[in-house]
């Protein structure tokens, strides 16, 4: 989860009131929100921040992503268990490391919580939408966790 925490879905903790027009979406059309390049910064708190690029896209009803910077490549999949009424995401990047999790979406705030890892912990991610061109997401080392490791800020570009 530390790769994935730090790469993948990038929020931030922060309770904020914003209606977005994504929110009132379900399934699949609220994905709609991420189709396009984001511009981002962040990382593992107490170290140096560093710059990534998020690329989203959708077609047949799921969300792919592609995270780069400096090397480092993530390639993940998001789709929406109706039955479940939950998301489920899975990425592999090209450092061996790997994750599927379950999210859930509640007002603008999206969690996501690790079912499996390659690193064997199970994590949770926070992403929030604080307005219909920027998110934020903190990561946090275990699913009960209140001390986060990882913040980061993303624009649409």
């Amino acid at each position: 989860m530390k790769n994935a925490a730090v790469f993948a879905f990038i929020a931030a903790s922060l309770t904020l009131n914003v209606t977005l027009p994504a929110r009132s979406a379900t399934g699949m059309e609220a994905m709609q929100y991420y189709v396009g390049t984001w511009s981002c910064t962040g990382g593992i708190i107490g170290k140096q921040p560093f710059h990534f690029t998020l690329r989203y896209a959708v077609n047949g009803g799921i969300l792919r992503s592609w995270l780069s910077s400096n090397g480092y490549v993530q390639s993940g999949s998001l789709t929406y268990d109706s039955k479940n009424d939950r998301y489920i995401n899975a990425a592999v990047a090209n450092d061996g490391t790997w994750f599927v999790a379950y999210a859930t979406i509640s007002g603008t705030a999206e969690s996501s919580i690790d079912h499996v890892t390659s690193e064997g912990k199970l994590g949770r991610l926070v992403i929030v939408r604080t307005s219909n061109t920027r998110f934020a997401s903190t990561g946090y080392p275990a699913v009960s966790d209140g001390k986060a490791f990882s913040k980061a800020i993303c624009r649409k570009s």
